[in-house]
């Protein structure tokens, strides 16, 4: 008999990714920029939702050996504390250049350079205790389904997303990492999310989805089954249903 597949996305089911951009951006820009309005603003639109201003920096690049004077004082290399400048900068430096970077510029750059680690590898778990939760949850139903845990992720974030797997001891043995959320379609029967743009749009005809409610879902209708996390899915007879779970205990 064929098993039942069931795609699980990894943000905001698993990973709070959204509260540890939230975090960092704070940290970075100052809360001015980050959104206040309810319903609460999702991951994929940090862009959007989030305040990216144009920034101007200036390029230093170092001359060549032949440039530079033969002897400089060691103590010219020491950097002032207000300017973060050493008097050697002016030898050892060609003119700096002026660099415009675009709010996608500086967004990609917080994203996928500055805190790339933090957001993909280190956020954390949605909340205390899930990853015992979760186990619990894979040992119970593996038997009866085949799982797929799936992100969109860039391909260079992708390491790191596994790191944030690892972390959590992750149980289940399919991974997939694809460009889209709605190409998971194309090997599941079920999905399992919070995403309001999965939400909104629905399921292929035959295929159902599953809603964790969140802030920014709440008011997003799927006429399927809604829960809180992971863990309201255990004992679950809707879900066990749909799945067509039999307990052999009984």
């Amino acid at each position: 008999m064929r098993k039942i597949k069931i795609g699980i996305e990894i943000d905001e089911v698993l990973r709070a990714k959204w509260l540890q951009f939230d975090k960092y951006y704070v940290t970075e820009f100052g809360e001015e920029g980050a959104p206040t309005e309810q319903p609460y603003v999702f991951s994929t639109d940090y862009f959007k939702t989030y305040k990216w201003n144009e920034i101007e920096e200036e390029i230093k690049e170092l001359k060549e050996p032949d440039e530079m004077p033969e002897n400089i004082n060691p103590l010219d290399y020491q950097v002032d504390e207000n300017t973060g400048e050493a008097p050697a900068d002016f030898a050892l430096f060609k003119t700096p250049q002026k660099k415009i970077l675009s709010p996608l510029d500086v967004y990609n750059r917080f994203m996928y350079e500055d805190y790339m680690v933090e957001l993909f590898a280190l956020s954390p778990i949605m909340y205390r205790g899930m990853d015992l939760d979760v186990k619990n949850f894979y040992n119970k139903y593996s038997t009866s389904v085949e799982f797929t845990i799936f992100s969109v992720e860039d391909s260079k974030t992708i390491p790191l997303t596994l790191s944030f797997l690892n972390k959590m001891f992750s149980r289940f043995r399919n991974y997939k990492f694809i460009n889209k959320s709605f190409d998971i379609w194309k090997d599941v029967d079920i999905v399992i999310t919070a995403n309001p743009e999965f939400l909104k749009i629905g399921a292929p005809w035959g295929k159902k989805i599953i809603k964790l409610s969140r802030p920014f879902n709440k008011d997003i209708k799927t006429g399927s089954i809604e829960v809180l996390q992971l863990k309201d899915l255990i004992d679950n007879f809707n879900f066990e249903k749909i799945i067509k779970y039999k307990n052999k205990t009984k």
